[in-house]
């Protein structure tokens, strides 16, 4: 049975009513976001497709949305996967709440509603392994952080957000040898995702991929294939870049990005500069479309170097974001 917390500060909670609530829920999540100075926002259109292809997540059961009279003002939202590399499972609380409605209890009251409910997935779903509560959050987001300081979270990983001027010098990285860049189209889709896949599966964090995972990459908003830099041995993936540039973002805050994302070498190819001559190739092309800078998203102590090889290319952090987690049933987070 749906467990509503009890209203605070004349703020109620209530249960999802269907996708009539996205308009809603995303004008909360880019409210608070950008009233924390972050950067990265929603369209209704890719927040449809992101809730539309959710993994271990039933909307009914897993999102609580804070409301006033005058509409919605923030929500939790709770999901899980299990960590391929070390069997760990992550429970996730996710919440946002608009400036109007902080201060007064009610962000402490989602997150205790979702730690709840976590411990409730974590019976419905027995797990050998060890298990982890877990939350992100961008550097600006100092109540949200506080709030799970005080409820036991700690810092465990750390992110950047990382650009790169396009006025300065690009430089020359050629692909190995045995290697050719070609175009890809959408019909290529699915090898591409499979190859992406694949090269992630050691990394921190990483899940499994399902069909729904797929159908939610497809249908990505700002996903282009023309821009997208892969490169092949034959009829073989050695590695891509998976460019795309963010026209709202752009427009809102008044810059012109490409975004170098979704980079991936399979292992065979590491360590032989396939990453740094797709990247290059992709500078060239978001300065001969017009954008001023390139930038990328990276885990800082990612265990196959990225972060010094972006260093190397010119990009430099311009934020940061953290995984904080707190111990389920006993036991104590790692630390790095």
């Amino acid at each position: 049975m749906f467990r509503l917390p009890d209203p605070v500060a004349g703020v109620r909670f209530r249960e999802y009513r269907g996708e009539i609530d996205f308009p809603g829920l995303v004008a909360a999540y880019n409210g608070a976001r950008m009233a924390d100075g972050v950067s990265g926002i929603d369209t209704l259109e890719e927040f449809t497709n992101q809730y539309r292809h959710l993994t271990n997540c039933d909307l009914d059961r897993d999102l609580l949305i804070a409301e006033i009279d005058r509409g919605i003002v923030g929500y939790a939202r709770v999901t899980w996967w299990v960590e391929e590399a070390t069997s760990d499972r992550v429970l996730v609380a996710v919440f946002w709440l608009l400036p109007e409605a902080r201060g007064s209890g009610v962000a402490e009251r989602m997150l205790g509603w979702a730690e709840e409910r976590l411990a409730e997935i974590a019976a419905e779903h027995p797990h050998a392994g060890r298990q982890f509560l877990t939350a992100y959050v961008d550097e600006g987001e100092e109540e949200r952080e506080r709030i799970l300081a005080v409820a036991g979270y700690q810092r465990t990983q750390q992110y950047a957000e990382m650009t790169r001027p396009l006025s300065d010098p690009i430089p020359d990285r050629p692909l190995p040898d045995g290697l050719e860049i070609r175009p890809v189209t959408r019909a290529e889709g699915r090898a591409i995702w499979e190859a992406d896949d694949r090269a992630f599966r050691d990394h921190h964090g990483y899940a499994l991929q399902t069909e729904t995972d797929y159908e939610r990459w497809t249908k990505h908003e700002n996903a282009d294939p023309a821009l997208w830099k892969v490169a092949f041995a034959g009829a073989v993936i050695a590695g891509q870049v998976l460019n795309y540039v963010n026209p709202v973002e752009n427009a809102t805050f008044g810059r012109n990005w490409g975004w170098t994302e979704s980079i991936s070498v399979q292992r065979e190819w590491r360590n032989r500069g396939v990453a740094k001559a797709l990247i290059t190739e992709s500078m060239r092309m978001f300065r001969e479309m017009g954008m001023e800078h390139v930038a990328l998203g990276v885990h800082t102590t990612n265990p196959n170097g990225a972060f010094p090889l972006y260093e190397s290319l010119g990009y430099r952090v311009t934020a940061t974001s953290y995984e904080l987690r707190k111990p389920f049933g006993g036991q104590h987070p790692e630390r790095n």
